[in-house]
């Protein structure tokens, strides 16, 4: 069976789209209806249903996947075996942009050596954890509760990176530091100033509470007078002493910004991050970079 054949049909299943999937290949639809038409006749089975203009994976389908990923990661092996470094060695890698943003560095760091291309795929803890189960990506940087919440986690392997824990930031300029001028206040004296606060959450893209950032608004009152869905958008507002805003330690870390101390606020959020992989599919170069990882977590905690 092509191996070329199976790498298609596996775009094909991940978009469950003949449009989507010609435009990640730069092939023609009408290709890749011959390369479904090809494993359907050689499989002598239907693997996708039609529906309308759109195709989606059929049971035998699902079942057929499976068997394609081990296929194409046997071949990957045999070819990164005897090609040695003549050959790139893809690794794709996904997960939230504000996660991304910050842990990308560690982690291209334990690639020291030449011949390995990276696609960086940003999306949702739900959509990165589907992107390695089903083998679409190598690795996954999601917080410990979308882990726990996923039905798809139960082959990973998981590399603990780290916790963050929020902060109340302000911009050196904001005027509450007329007032307290070391940053200290109380829950009360808190909610005279505005809060900027994303619409979902930056993590897993869904509404999580009032606030969607952590912050116990059921316990904790406070004035949000700007909500937003894109965090650079919320971070500009902070940054310019307009709002403040609940962000994790790594961003609250920033030069720009200040921390605030809230006195009486005996409620804090923390988030256990977390890099996955699926060792079923994991190649050699993948087991030395999870060693790499663990052992450079180890020597920074």
């Amino acid at each position: 069976m092509d191996t070329e054949d199976l790498r298609k049909f596996l775009v094909i299943a991940k978009h469950n789209n003949l449009q989507q999937a010609s435009a990640t290949l730069n092939v023609t639809p009408g290709a890749l209806s011959k390369v479904i038409k090809r494993l359907e006749i050689k499989l002598n089975t239907q693997l996708f249903k039609r529906i309308g203009r759109n195709i989606k994976l059929n049971q035998q389908g699902e079942k057929f996947r499976h068997y394609a990923l081990n296929l194409v990661h046997e071949a990957d092996q045999a070819i990164s075996e005897f090609n040695g470094s003549t050959k790139n060695t893809v690794v794709n890698l996904s997960g939230p942009s504000l996660l991304l943003q910050h842990y990308l560095p560690l982690l291209l760091s334990q690639f020291n050596e030449q011949g390995f291309q990276f696609n960086i795929d940003t999306s949702w803890e739900g959509q990165a954890i589907e992107q390695v189960a089903s083998g679409h990506a190598h690795l996954a940087l999601v917080t410990e509760v979308a882990l726990n919440e996923s039905t798809l986690q139960s082959d990973f392997e998981r590399i603990y990176l780290g916790t963050t824990t929020f902060k109340v930031v302000a911009a050196h300029s904001h005027p509450l530091f007329e007032q307290f001028s070391k940053g200290s206040l109380t829950n009360r004296e808190l909610f005279q100033f505005s809060f900027a606060c994303p619409s979902i959450s930056p993590f897993c893209g869904v509404t999580r509470g009032v606030g969607s950032d952590g912050w116990r608004d059921d316990k904790v009152p406070r004035t949000i007078s700007y909500r937003c869905n894109d965090f650079s958008t919320l971070l500009s507002l902070v940054k310019q002493g307009i709002a403040l805003a609940y962000v994790p330690d790594f961003i609250a870390n920033d030069p720009a910004l200040k921390v605030i101390d809230v006195l009486d606020c005996n409620y804090t959020c923390q988030e256990r991050l977390e890099l996955v992989y699926k060792p079923s599919l994991a190649t050699g170069w993948l087991n030395q970079f999870a060693a790499k990882v663990r052992a450079a977590h180890q020597r920074i905690a």
